[in-house]
C-alpha cells in the first residue's frame, strides 16, 4: 500500500469502527470550552477539571484551544482491531474516552498501560486526545498528515506524564534509545502504537526538537 492509502485506512478504521453508547449527565467548565457527558455529575465534573488542567499544560507547548470541545465518557469504545481507549472526531470537535471505572478491563495485559495506575492511564488518554483536538483546531483548513498528528499526541502524552510512570512505559516498549526517525512512520503507529509513541517522545526530547516541532 502507498503511504497515502495507509493513512486513509487508519482514518477510516478510527472513524467507522470506534462506536460510543449513549451517556447520561452533562456539565460545562473552563468558560464553556468543555462540555462533558458522563454517567453521573461527579464523573463529569472530574473529567471537566482534568481536561481544563491538561489544556493548560498543552498551551505551554503551543497547543491552544480555539473553540469548545465535547467530551463523551462511555462504558466502552468498540473497535474491531482491538481495545479503543479514546478517540477524537474532528468533524464534530468531540472526544470520546472510556469511563475510568472500566479502564482496567479494557486494557490489554501486554500493554504498558497495564503496569500503571488507572488515573495515570486516564490522564494519558485524555492528554493524547486533547493534543489531537488542539492540533486539529490550530491547523484550520490545513491538512495535518496522520503521522504528524500521532507524533504530536504521543509526545504530549508522555511529556506531561509523571516521570516515574513515564519510565515504566519507556521500559515496557520494544524500542531502545536513541530515537530513530525511520520509526516515525504511519505503519509503525498502526502495528505498534506504544513503540511509536515512545520513539516519538524520545525524538521530541532531542535538544534540537521540542515544542518548536509542535508549533510548526
Amino acid at each position: 500500500h502507498s503511504r497515502r492509502s495507509i493513512e486513509i485506512m487508519a482514518i477510516l478504521i478510527s472513524a467507522l469502527l470506534c462506536t460510543t453508547p449513549s451517556v447520561a449527565e452533562q456539565t460545562t467548565c473552563a468558560e464553556d470550552l468543555f462540555v462533558v457527558e458522563a454517567r453521573n455529575g461527579d464523573l463529569a465534573n472530574q473529567i471537566c477539571s482534568l481536561a481544563t488542567a491538561i489544556s493548560e499544560d498543552l498551551t505551554t507547548c503551543g497547543l491552544v484551544q480555539e473553540k469548545p470541545l465535547s467530551i463523551s465518557v462511555t462504558r466502552r469504545l468498540s473497535h474491531s482491531l482491538g481495545n479503543c481507549l479514546g478517540y477524537f472526531d474532528c468533524e464534530y470537535d468531540e472526544i470520546s474516552i472510556v469511563d475510568p471505572a472500566f479502564l482496567p478491563e479494557e486494557i490489554n495485559d501486554d500493554s504498558g498501560y497495564s503496569l500503571v495506575p488507572t488515573d495515570v492511564v486516564l490522564r494519558a488518554v485524555l492528554t493524547h486526545e486533547l493534543a489531537h483536538a488542539l492540533a486539529s483546531q490550530m491547523a484550520g483548513d490545513r491538512r495535518v498528515p496522520l503521522v504528524d498528528q500521532e507524533y504530536i499526541a504521543a509526545a504530549m502524552e508522555l511529556e506531561f506524564m509523571e516521570e516515574r510512570w513515564r519510565q515504566v512505559l519507556l521500559e515496557a516498549a520494544n524500542v531502545s534509545p536513541p530515537p530513530k526517525e525511520d520509526l516515525i512512520a504511519t505503519w509503525i503507529y498502526l502495528f505498534a502504537p506504544r513503540d511509536f509513541g515512545v520513539n516519538a517522545w524520545r525524538h521530541f526530547r532531542e535538544p534540537e526538537n521540542g515544542c518548536e516541532l509542535v508549533d510548526d
